[in-house]
């Protein structure tokens, strides 16, 4: 048997200015002017495919290999984009970890950085980027080129809680790291239900907020995290509440403990389907919505059964059951039709030809009215084709005449084919040959006196 290691925790370092609106003199140059749209274009060079993130780095090194020690995610605009900020991520946590005080290595020996630049970028898309942020440079002793930068030192003591590192650091304290924990959960208690996505990890106590996309629902999962493994406790469906926060108290949003929060499914579960399908927007053969393989319920089931329980159109599987539970017994059949007879009185009234309709069976006709249009379409254009292809091959029209005769098909297709049909053959091109140049085989000419002595 061999111990794996187990991986390094890492820590991230949120909102860290990174550079600011004005003139400066910097290393290189001097009146160095950045702009709000240099830092815009900054962020939007991030979209393509060959700009990566900028990595953070000890100084101003540039050795290939040179080890990074994070890299900056999530840049934004701040202040009205007077200045761009960025999340240190994948930092060591021996480096960024903050103690009971908010004291930590990074704020006390790399409390400045210094952005490493590049106006019209070429990436190798050959796409021109206006304005390229490449690395950021852990600064100690040396002042930054931009001054108003705030340090981590300041950013460290102003941190609620002192918690600056977030989730990962406190996660990283009982040796997993976010990733572990998302991937456990959604290896485990998620791993079948793609319905599950984690919208938010909480870290004291540790807990996750689930959302259900099947009923758009909320779950709390409890976890535990010991020796590199993380265990759930038992679901718990919860809701949202919303409390007035008492003005002599500002900052008790913040007594919940730190957390990770996810703003959508493709960024908790990257590279998982976009959204289960639900029974009623399923094709014919998929299970129902408790997952049984026994019994499947189609569109046009699902539809019916909301006709016959006087259900509105968008009515889900549980409204569904809920209606059939509320059902009255046999010996309040009268009552029934009684309601249902008031139901179809009170129905608004159809013009005269009209018939209702269910909207799914409409959406599923529509649907194969257009699918049928675009055949026809596609076949009157291969009709088209066949027609000019054989008026050139016969000689009745030219080559160069093509597209106008298209024209004339396109208009009516009857009366231009009878219009080629019309025309003789060769009469445009000639195709075939006319006459013959072959000697004269009758056999009483060839044999005539005179045909014989006859000469030039």
């Amino acid at each position: 048997m061999v111990d794996a290691p187990a991986p390094p925790p890492l820590a991230t370092i949120p909102r860290v200015e990174l550079g600011s609106v004005g003139t400066w003199d910097i290393s290189t140059m001097e009146g160095w002017h950045p702009t709000a749209d240099d830092f815009a274009s900054a962020v939007a060079a991030l979209d393509c495919p060959a700009v990566r993130r900028p990595v953070l780095k000890f100084g101003h090194s540039d050795g290939p290999g040179d080890p990074s020690i994070g890299v900056i995610d999530n840049l934004a605009l701040a202040e009205d984009g007077q200045t761009l900020v960025g999340d240190y991520v994948g930092v060591p946590t021996w480096l960024a970890a903050a103690d009971a005080e908010g004291r930590s290595v990074i704020a006390s020996a790399y409390p400045d950085r210094s952005g490493e630049w590049e106006h019209n970028y070429v990436c190798q898309l050959g796409h021109t980027h206006p304005f390229v942020l490449h690395a950021v440079a852990l600064l100690g002793v040396v002042r930054p080129g931009i001054g108003t930068l705030e340090s981590l030192y300041d950013l460290y003591a102003k941190a609620p809680e002192k918690e600056i590192a977030m989730a990962t650091t406190k996660l990283a304290l009982a040796s997993v790291t976010v990733d572990q924990v998302r991937s456990a959960y959604y290896n485990g208690p998620a791993a079948s239900d793609y319905n599950l996505w984690i919208r938010e990890m909480l870290v004291d106590p540790p807990q996750l907020i689930v959302q259900n996309d099947a009923d758009n629902s909320l779950i709390r999962v409890p976890f535990t995290a010991t020796d590199n493994e993380v265990t759930f406790g038992t679901a718990q469906k919860v809701t949202v509440e919303y409390i007035d926060v008492p003005a002599a108290e500002p900052a008790a949003a913040s007594a919940r403990g730190s957390s990770v929060r996810f703003a959508s499914r493709a960024e908790s579960r990257p590279g998982q389907p976009a959204a289960t399908p639900t029974p009623a927007a399923s094709a014919v053969g998929t299970p129902t919505e408790g997952g049984s393989d026994v019994a499947e319920i189609t569109d046009d089931q699902l539809a019916a059964m909301r006709t016959a329980l006087g259900l509105p159109d968008d009515a889900d599987i549980a409204a569904i059951v809920t209606a059939i539970e509320a059902t009255p017994d046999d010996e309040d059949t009268t009552e029934t039709a009684a309601a249902s007879a008031r139901r179809a009185a009170s129905a608004p009234q159809l013009p005269a030809g009209a018939v209702p309709i269910d909207s799914g069976r409409l959406a599923a006709l529509e649907a194969d009215s257009q699918r049928f249009a675009t055949f026809l379409a596609n076949q009157r254009k291969a009709d088209i084709e066949s027609a000019l292809s054989s008026a050139i091959a016969e000689g009745r029209i030219t080559p160069a005449n093509k597209e106008t005769w298209r024209k004339t098909l396109d208009t009516d297709l009857d009366q231009g084919r009878a219009l080629l049909a019309s025309m003789a053959a060769n009469s445009a091109v000639p195709v075939s040959e006319l006459g013959h140049a072959t000697e004269p085989t009758d056999a009483n000419v060839v044999d005539d006196p005179a045909y014989k002595n006859w000469s030039i």
